[in-house]
């Protein structure tokens, strides 16, 4: 095979930047320039391309080290806020950051809020469920749980494990404020089931704060 013969197969097998780099060194004729122009440039872009995206899979950390490393920051996370802010303070962020995850996993809710007649209807069908519901003439109470439900790994409350994904496992130290997000959760859950505004979420119980499971205390408006 001539040199014209085998730069031709070199650039159908990808291999153009060597080919190119031969043939600028061997001189080549106007006909392999051409062919290098106009025919192989797509392949050239695909290899680098390609290499890049080697180079950057190859580069990454393992996933042991990426969890490892988020965990020791939600630990940094919360201390720092115990330290530099107040209680009220540290509820009302970790509440709206239990909200945007809600919002995640759900999306924004429509605009039509549920009707009265389904309202009752959700807080029948948590009645059934076991939950306790009291209802008063301003505002209606429930006490609401996991009730040792799975979180998205599949790994139960019932074994120790956290809903929240994030923090799953047990993180020595981890401030008790973190559950605030839950309670979040919760808030952004009843208020789309019931079309009404939460008063209140209280943390009766969570595994992150030594319980046996994560219990809330909910107050609804009736209004």
């Amino acid at each position: 095979m001539d040199r014209k013969g085998f730069l031709r197969e070199a650039f159908k097998k990808g291999l153009c930047g060597c080919a190119a780099a031969c043939g600028i060194g061997l001189g080549l004729k106007a006909e392999g320039k051409a062919l290098l122009s106009a025919g192989q440039t797509e392949g050239a872009t695909g290899l680098s391309r390609d290499l890049h995206r080697r180079m950057r899979e190859g580069s990454r950390s393992p996933d042991w080290a990426r969890i490892e490393k988020a965990e020791s920051w939600v630990k940094f996370l919360m201390d720092n806020m115990d330290a530099l802010l107040d209680e009220e303070t540290k509820v009302k962020l970790m509440n709206a950051c239990g909200r945007s995850c809600y919002l995640n996993a759900f999306g924004v809710a429509g605009e039509k809020k549920p009707s009265p007649e389904a309202a009752e209807r959700y807080l029948q069908a948590l009645e059934k469920g076991g939950f306790r519901v009291e209802r008063g003439s301003e505002s209606t109470t429930i006490y609401y749980g996991w009730a040792g439900k799975q979180n998205p790994q599949g790994l139960s409350l019932k074994e120790g494990y956290c809903m929240c994904p994030l923090v799953e496992d047990e993180i020595p130290g981890l401030s008790p404020t973190y559950c605030n997000c839950s309670a979040g959760y919760v808030t952004e859950g009843m208020e789309r089931a019931t079309g009404r505004k939460v008063k209140s979420v209280e943390i009766l119980e969570s595994v992150k704060r030594g319980g046996k499971d994560c219990r809330f205390k909910v107050v609804l408006s009736n209004t």
